[in-house]
């Protein structure tokens, strides 16, 4: 009986795992059967990041990604954060910045990329200021959301109580806004890395999009897969890792309440 039990329970808890399986088994299968197509079955695609790890591809080049991706993304939650508290709190601020933020968050940000370069040239610079412009936006949208729409009978309540505006930031507004808050830099850490591969695709041809360029130029559609795979499972785990996040600050603040 348990035995039976166990794969409905495992289906509850993580029914992705078993949609991939079936989607992995249906494409080797296609491999198999069709070995002439052009991309390659997911066994090939493994052996083919063993042999990036083998090779020592992943040891050079994803480390320089991994700080490209956090320099921008850094700088863009501290200044996404500073910049939508500012305009939740203050109305000149919010008339004159808000256009701008929702002309940016609308545009194609990957036809901004060669300004990019016209200001930074091809250096690392411009690579971290890709992952800014993908990720800014954003934070700071969801962060004014947040701060803007703030309890007011709890602003109300702490101001009679004789809160400056430090205190009631720090007590009332941003736990109210963390939620929103957390929204943003969960769409930003996905966005940081569709920003940092486009970077580096595109300016300096270095880290993992440059691996990408070349084994793409190469037509090694194998090596290409199995970088995608590296990318596109490390997003995967660090948007993961901030909607845990998430949830338990809905509990947290469940409870408070």
């Amino acid at each position: 009986m348990n035995l039976r039990a166990a794969p409905r329970a495992a289906y509850r808890r993580a029914p992705w795992v078993f949609s991939l399986g079936a989607g992995l088994a249906a494409w080797e299968a296609v491999g198999i059967l069709r070995p002439g197509l052009p991309i390659p079955p997911p066994s090939a695609v493994l052996v083919a990041l063993v042999e990036l790890v083998r090779e020592g591809y992943l040891a050079e080049h994803a480390g320089r990604t991994a700080l490209h991706l956090v320099a921008g993304l850094a700088l863009a939650l501290a200044a996404g954060l500073g910049v939508g508290v500012l305009m939740g709190r203050s109305r000149r601020a919010e008339y004159f910045l808000d256009l701008y933020l929702n002309l940016f968050l609308a545009a194609p940000m990957a036809a901004l990329v060669p300004i990019m370069i016209l200001v930074f040239g091809l250096r690392p610079s411009g690579i971290v200021a890709t992952v800014f412009l993908f990720t800014f936006f954003g934070v700071a949208v969801n962060t004014y959301t947040g701060v803007r729409d703030a309890n007011p009978r709890l602003v109300e309540m702490a101001r009679s109580f004789g809160a400056g505006e430090g205190m009631l930031l720090r007590r009332v507004i941003l736990p109210g806004a963390l939620p929103l808050i957390l929204g943003g830099v969960r769409q930003a850490v996905g966005r940081a890395f569709n920003g940092v591969i486009l970077g580096e695709m595109l300016i300096s041809t270095v880290g993992m999009g440059g691996l990408l360029m070349q084994f793409g130029g190469q037509f090694r559609i194998d090596l290409v897969l199995a970088l995608l795979v590296v990318v596109v499972g490390t997003s995967a785990l660090a948007v993961g890792a901030v909607e845990r996040l998430e949830r338990r600050v809905h509990l947290w603040l469940g409870g408070a309440d």
